[in-house]
C-alpha cells in the first residue's frame, strides 16, 4: 500500500479534542509493555509507516483505511457467509421506490458521549458532495440524506440513476463522523481539501467504534480497547478480548510470514504459500482442506480490446481455452482457489444461486489446446511452417506482453503459466513485471496488451452486480491514454450496458436470476477478461499461540473477514487468550 505523504497541518483548530491533530506524535514504547495475553498482533494491512488516520483521505493509515471498522463505524456490516448487512451504528433499513430508510440504533454513542444522531449520517454524507473524497462519486446516485426525525436518516436516490445497490454499499463502507468536530475542521480549512487533509486525526479523535489510536511509529501502530464502547451492549456488557491491538510494520511478505511462525503475529492478510504444512507453527486459515480460504473474488487479465487481434471475440475465446486453470492452481495460488468455472460469477456462497452451470455446458470454456486451435482455425488463422500464429491478414502476430506489479509473486506464478499456455497456441508471448506506479498507470490508460488486476477486490451488498459493472460498463468508456478506473480494456456491448443498468432497479428475486444469466451468457461468449483463479477478499490466517477460538469453517460464528473488517469485527468478543 502507497501512504500519501502529508504536510502538517497548518492553523491548530480551536477546540480541545481538535488540536489534538497537532500534538506531537505519541511517541513508541518497547513491546513488553504490552501484557501478550491482552494484545492481539495483526499484520499485512498496511505496509508504510502511518502519516496520517484522516477518514478523509484516499489512502489513510490503518485503521482507518479500508473497511475497517474499529475506530469508525458505518451504519451496517456486510457479513461475507451470508452475503447479508447486519446492523452497526443502524437497526434497520427499508428500501421503498427511490428512497432508503435508516433507523438507527438509539444506544449509539461517540467516545465523548454524545448521541450517534441522524445529523451525524447526513453531514458525514453531505462532506463526500462538498469535497473530492473518494466516495465523491456516491453523489452520481443519491438526491439528498436528510435527517427526518430524532431517530431516522431518509436516503433519497436519482431516479435517473436509480441504483438501490450502490446505495447499500454506502451504508456499509462510509464511515460515520460527528458532525460537531468535522465541522469545524472544514470551516476552520474553508473547505480547502489539501488543508483538510493535512490534518492527521492521530490522538484520540472522537469516534464511534470500540478501539482508539493509543500509540503509533514507523514501526507499528497500537490501538487500546475503549472500556466505554457503546456497542459492548450487544454482547451482553462485555468488552472485546483484546485490550490492545498492534498492527506491525515489515518490509515484504517474507518477514509478515516469518513473523507469523515465530507467534509474533496472531493474525495475518498476508499470502503465505503452503499453508497447510504450518500446523507445527499452530497456523491455520478459514478451512483445514482445499482452499483453505473463502473466495471472495476474481483476479483477471484485463484485454486490450481495441487492438487487434483481441477485438476479435474468436480470438479471445481462444485465449480462454487455452489457460491451464488447474496449473495455476497448484503452482501460482498453492490450492488456495476451487477449479475455475466459466463466467464471471462465483459458483458457491450467496453468488450461487445466479450460477447456472447448464449455461456454462453451453457456453463455457475450459482448458483445451485442441480446441482453441481449432476456434483460431475455422476463424481464419494461420500457422506458419514454425508453428508461429499468424494473423487473418497473413502477417505474423507481433509478440505480445502480460503485465503485473513486480515483486506480487503469486501473480506472478499466475502469468508465467498463461504465457506457456500461450505459447502452445503459437503466440510469442512475454511476462512483463513492472514496478506498482507503471502498473497503476498502464492499466488506467488502456496502454496494454493483457494486464492483471482484480477489480472489485473487496464483497458488498452489490456484488456480483458489482464485478459485471466494473468489466462490462462502457458509461465510463475514455479513449485510450485517458485515466478511467474500471473497464479498462474498454470493452462495449449495448444489451450487457442495459442489463447493467437494469439489475438494481429489479425487487422480483426471479427476474434478477434471469437477468444475471442472461449477463453471463454475455460474458461467457465475448470474454471481456480472463479470469484466472477463484482468491479470498484478504486472506486470512491466524496463529493459536496465544489466542485461540477464532472464526472458521468449522465454528462459522463469524465471517473470515479478519476481525476487523465488516461484520467479522464481532468475532473480537469471542477470541480468547490461551492459558500459559
Amino acid at each position: 500500500m502507497t501512504i500519501k505523504s502529508l504536510i502538517l497541518f497548518s492553523v491548530c483548530l480551536g477546540t480541545g479534542v481538535l488540536l489534538s491533530g497537532c500534538q506531537e506524535q505519541p511517541g513508541t514504547s518497547s513491546q513488553e509493555e504490552y501484557p501478550r495475553s491482552q494484545t492481539l498482533y495483526v499484520g499485512g494491512f498496511d505496509w508504510a509507516p502511518p502519516s496520517s488516520f484522516n477518514p478523509l483521505a484516499g489512502d489513510p493509515s490503518w485503521p482507518i483505511d479500508g473497511n475497517i471498522k474499529l475506530i469508525y463505524e458505518s451504519l451496517f456490516a456486510y457479513d461475507q457467509n451470508s452475503g447479508n448487512l447486519e446492523p452497526m451504528l443502524a437497526k434497520s433499513y427499508r428500501i421503498q421506490d427511490n428512497t432508503i430508510e435508516v433507523q438507527l440504533d438509539e444506544r449509539a454513542r461517540w467516545s465523548n458521549g454524545t448521541p450517534v444522531t441522524p445529523q451525524d449520517v447526513a453531514y458525514s454524507f453531505l462532506i463526500d458532495s462538498l469535497l473530492p473524497t473518494p466516495r465523491h462519486s456516491n453523489w452520481n446516485f443519491l438526491s439528498s440524506v436528510l435527517a427526518i426525525d430524532s431517530n431516522r436518516v431518509l436516503f433519497s436516490l436519482r431516479k435517473e440513476q436509480l441504483n438501490p445497490l450502490i446505495v447499500l454499499d454506502m451504508l456499509s463502507e462510509v464511515s460515520i463522523l460527528p458532525q460537531a468536530v468535522w465541522s469545524k475542521i472544514l470551516e476552520s480549512s474553508k473547505n480547502n481539501y489539501d488543508s483538510i487533509l493535512a490534518y492527521k486525526n492521530d490522538s484520540l479523535p472522537v469516534a464511534s467504534g470500540p478501539y482508539s489510536i493509543h500509540k503509533y511509529s514507523p514501526e507499528r501502530i497500537v490501538l487500546e480497547r475503549r472500556s466505554d464502547y457503546w456497542g459492548n451492549a450487544k454482547h451482553q456488557g462485555k468488552q472485546p478480548a483484546p485490550t490492545f491491538i498492534i498492527h506491525s510494520l515489515y518490509k515484504d511478505n517474507s518477514e509478515f510470514n516469518q513473523a507469523m511462525s515465530e507467534g509474533k503475529l496472531d493474525l495475518s492478510s498476508i499470502f503465505l504459500p503452503r499453508i497447510w504444512t504450518k500446523a507445527p507453527d499452530s497456523i491455520r486459515g478459514w478451512s483445514l482442506k482445499e482452499p483453505y480460504h473463502l473466495p471472495g473474488s476474481i483476479p483477471t487479465l484485463f484485454i486490450g480490446l481495441t487492438q487487434e487481434p483481441f477485438n476479435d471475440v474468436a480470438f479471445r475465446r481462444a485465449l480462454a481455452h487455452s489457460v491451464n486453470f488447474e496449473k495455476i492452481k497448484l503452482l501460482a495460488v498453492s490450492n488456495y482457489t476451487p477449479a475455475v468455472r466459466p463466467g464471471f460469477i462465483l459458483p458457491f456462497g450467496s453468488e450461487s444461486k445466479y450460477y447456472s452451470q447448464a449455461d456454462a455446458d453451453s457456453f463455457g470454456y475450459s482448458f483445451d489446446i485442441e480446441a482453441a486451435r481449432k476456434i483460431l482455425a475455422d476463424a481464419g488463422y494461420k500457422w506458419d511452417t514454425q508453428d508461429r500464429l499468424l494473423l487473418k491478414s497473413g502477417k505474423p502476430l507481433r509478440s505480445i506482453s502480460l503485465e503485473c506489479p513486480k515483486g506480487w509473486t503469486d501473480w506472478e506464478d499466475a502469468i508465467k503459466v498463461v504465457v506457456e499456455s500461450f505459447r502452445q497456441l503459437g503466440i510469442d508471448a512475454a511476462p512483463s513485471f513492472v514496478e506498482y506506479p507503471v502498473w497503476d498507470k498502464n492499466v488506467k490508460q488502456g496502454t496494454f496488451d493483457l494486464i492483471m488486476k482484480t477489480q472489485t477486490a473487496d464483497l458488498f451488498p452489490s456484488t456480483p452486480w458489482k464485478r459485471f459493472e466494473q468489466v462490462m460498463s462502457s458509461t465510463g468508456n475514455k479513449p485510450l491514454g485517458e485515466d478511467v478506473f474500471s473497464n479498462f480494456g474498454r470493452y462495449k456491448n449495448a444489451r450487457a450496458d442495459q442489463l447493467l443498468n437494469t439489475i438494481p432497479r429489479l425487487t422480483e428475486e426471479t427476474k434478477s436470476l434471469e437477468a444475471y444469466r442472461e449477463l453471463n451468457q454475455i460474458f461467457m461468449k465475448e470474454i471481456p477478461v480472463l479470469p484466472l483463479m477463484y482468491r479470498p477478499t484478504q486472506f486470512y490466517q491466524f496463529s493459536t499461540k496465544h489466542w485461540n477460538n477464532f472464526p472458521t469453517q468449522e465454528n462459522p460464528y463469524a465471517s473470515p473477514q479478519n476481525l476487523m473488517i465488516g461484520a467479522g469485527v464481532k468475532a473480537l468478543w469471542s477470541i480468547n487468550p490461551v492459558e500459559k
